[in-house]
This record gives C-alpha cells, sequence and structure tokens, in this order.
C-alpha cells in the first residue's frame, strides 16, 4: 500500500508502509510442536527403530573385523556348508566333489560364498530380536532359535537352487538373485513374529 505526502517545495513524497510478516513463525512453531507430539505419541516405536539399526551397525561391525582378522572364522563356515550340502547330495547319490568351499554335484559347481551361510540374515533377525523390549531370557531363547532355523533354511536354499541349476540352469539367476532373496526376508519376519507368539506373548500371560 502506497501513499503520497506533500513536502518542501510541493514536491510530493512517497511512502511505502512496509508490515512484517509474523504469520510464518507460528506455523513452523505448529509443525514442530506437531512433530514433537508424534516422536512422544512413538516414542516406543522410534526407540525401538534406532536400537535396531544400533545393533545391526554393531554386528557389522564385528563381521568386518572378523573378515579382516585373518581369523579364517568366515572361511571355515563357508566349507562346513559346502560340507553339509556335499554330505545331503551325496545321500541323494549324485556325485558330488567338495574342495574347500566350492562344491561340484554332478558337474553342476557353487562357490560357498559369505552371503550363502545365513550370516547377514542373522544379523538382521537378532537386531530385531535385541531391540525388542522383552526379558534377557526371551531374547536368548529367540536368538537360539531363530538362528539355527535360519541356517536349516539357507541349506534348503542353497539344495533347491543346486538343482535348479544343474535341471533348469537358465532360471539360476533369477532364483538366486530375486526370488531366493526376497523370500528370505519374508523368513526373517515369519521367525521373529514367531518368536514374539510362542515365547514372548506366552511368557507374559
Amino acid at each position: 500500500m502506497t501513499t503520497r505526502a506533500k513536502g518542501k517545495g510541493g514536491r510530493t513524497q512517497s511512502k511505502k508502509r512496509t508490515h512484517s510478516d509474523t504469520s510464518k513463525t507460528p506455523v513452523k512453531t505448529d509443525f514442530f510442536t506437531v512433530v514433537l507430539e508424534k516422536a512422544k505419541d512413538n516414542a516406543e516405536a522410534i526407540k525401538y527403530v534406532a536400537l535396531f539399526l544400533a545393533f545391526c551397525f554393531i554386528f557389522y561391525m564385528v563381521y568386518y573385523a572378523i573378515t579382516i582378522s585373518g581369523l579364517g572364522v568366515m572361511v571355515h563356515l563357508r566349507n562346513v556348508t559346502a560340507l553339509i550340502l556335499g554330505a545331503i547330495f551325496t545321500l541323494g547319490g549324485m556325485d558330488v566333489v567338495v574342495t574347500g568351499a566350492v562344491l561340484s554335484i554332478n558337474g553342476f559347481s557353487m562357490e560357498i560364498i559369505d552371503e550363502c551361510t545365513a550370516v547377514f540374515s542373522s544379523i538382521v533377525y537378532c537386531s530385531c530380536v535385541l531391540a525388542y523390549p522383552a526379558t534377557r531370557k526371551q531374547k536368548g531363547l529367540g536368538i537360539l532359535f531363530g538362528v539355527p532355523c535360519l541356517y536349516a533354511i539357507n541349506i534348503l536354499r542353497i539344495s533347491v537352487l543346486a538343482l535348479v541349476g544343474m535341471y533348469n540352469p537358465e532360471m539360476f539367476e533369477f532364483m538366486h538373485v530375486y526370488l531366493w532373496q526376497a523370500s528370505f526376508i519374508i523368513f526373517v519376519v515369519v521367525l521373529f513374529l514367531i518368536w514374539l507368539k510362542v515365547v514372548v506373548a506366552d511368557g507374559e500371560e
């Protein structure tokens, strides 16, 4: 809005009235207030997510330290996994050769790497269990129950992949990269829910 006032010499001078816009400050205040209120309402969920991420980070750092330490823990686990698979396929009457972490079944070769040992899915599962507000006993039972189950599922997964590689090799990449990777996430969630239902919920009754 502009007004004109006469000054000296009859000249008109323009004066602009400025209005300070203070409407933004209350909006910002209201926004942060809403955020704080939402955070308070969901404090337990935020705490769980934060603990879950923290445990994942710690476990991955431990895994990384073991990997670069030269202790051979992961090498031993890969070799054991290959031997277990070799024994399973030998019992099935197939021609099996195991050399370290390399497995040959009826001429189809597979190399067992860290991802084939269920170590990463176990990290996610253990982080889920440890972050949840349960007793130490319940968490211990969850880990003792879940990790071996994930390893057993992983052995089944690799066995199926080996059969696909032998009899339908064009489907091997799809099964390995897409189907089983997504399925393993589902297995982790299912095992976690079973633990909540069987151990945590029943323990509170």
